[in-house]
């Protein structure tokens, strides 16, 4: 009896040792296999990024897809696809309302043809800093974002663009400074400043605008610092008057569809993502703007701003597209101008 209970005591602290070990074993396997659970659960979500990889736009797209899939914990995979190699931009919007594309990035005005609304983020001469436009953007996005969800599309966050300024060969006191000149245009905005002052319109991409400025083909463009040096707009336009005729803005979008599948932890980490983007990329629209404008002084560019005469003409046509657009963009879109000149307290 004696002998029978002593080997029954000896024997439980193998059984539980071995038990032990095969716990420990089994949690270092459970541990080992996580990563290899998370990743396989991990929702994989394209992102069509539309520029360059050294743009800073596409630098704060890739910052925001990472810190995003570090937030969610291993449940989505964001990955970006930039310089328009997942599809062009103007397929965007129609992906994502369908589905075909999980999230894609916009340049907002140029959707302004099938959505009205949009091209309030290009009326001429309705902001004149960073922080009008930002005072716009408040005023607009309530009305923007109720259009996007009739589209199935979700907006995550926007960025802006440096003001467009007027580069010249010559200095200009008054519109009627450029008359004759070959004036750059891309949008009906530029086209119509081009007719009123009298100056003929010339639709030049950006790809070829540094061959055309050599060349002679362009005398005066109404574009961006940073644009002003890709273009090396020094080797023909020594002014740049920064009026910042419009602060454009980019959109980063997602398909409702692609968002009603993802988990609640994956949610938050793209709002919480979204919200430090968006911040970020105010802020580097900045820099950006601030850095182009030293290279171009750097390059003996005159940088000034417009004479009252200019100024005046310019708040006069600023006005008259404000007008105009208004009576298309419907009550919605009226009511966001009308926020933007008189904020509720």
């Amino acid at each position: 009896m004696a002998d029978h209970n002593t080997n029954k005591t000896l024997a439980s602290p193998s059984r539980r040792k071995a038990l032990a070990s095969m716990g420990l074993a089994a949690g270092s396997g459970l541990v080992w296999s996580l990563p290899n659970i998370a990743k396989a659960a991990a929702t994989p979500l394209k992102c069509a990024g539309a520029y360059t990889d050294t743009l800073f736009h596409t630098r704060n797209l890739t910052q925001f897809a990472r810190e995003a899939n570090g937030l969610s914990q291993g449940s989505m995979q964001i990955e970006v696809v930039s310089n328009a190699k997942l599809m062009p931009m103007n397929q965007v919007m129609p992906a994502l309302s369908k589905g075909d594309l999980a999230i894609g990035e916009i340049f907002m005005s140029n959707f302004s043809d099938q959505y009205p609304a949009f091209a309030i983020d290009s009326l001429p001469f309705i902001v004149r800093s960073f922080d009008d436009a930002k005072r716009l953007w408040v005023a607009t996005r309530e009305p923007i974002e109720a259009l996007l969800q009739k589209q199935g599309i979700r907006l995550l966050y926007t960025a802006p663009w440096p003001g467009q300024g007027l580069f010249s060969r010559t200095p200009v006191n008054k519109l009627e400074d450029v008359k004759g000149q070959k004036f750059r245009v891309n949008n009906v905005a530029s086209k119509y400043i081009a007719e009123v002052a009298g100056a003929t319109p010339v639709d030049t991409p950006a790809n070829d605008l540094a061959k055309a400025i050599q060349a002679g083909k362009v005398d005066v463009m109404l574009t961006s610092s940073t644009t002003g040096v890709d273009s090396q707009s020094w080797n023909a336009m020594g002014m740049f008057i920064d009026m910042r005729a419009w602060i454009p803005k980019n959109l980063i979008l997602m398909s409702e569809k692609s968002w009603t599948g993802l988990s609640d932890s994956a949610k938050t980490a793209l709002d919480t993502a979204a919200k430090q983007a968006e911040a970020r990329g105010w802020q580097l629209a900045k820099d950006a703007d601030d850095a182009a404008q030293k290279v171009l002084v750097e390059h003996g560019t005159k940088i000034s701003q417009p004479s009252y005469e200019l100024r005046r003409a310019l708040d006069l046509m600023g006005e008259k597209f404000a007008r105009e657009w208004s009576s298309k963009a419907g009550v919605d879109g009226a009511g966001a101008l009308l926020n933007y000149y008189f904020p509720k307290k």
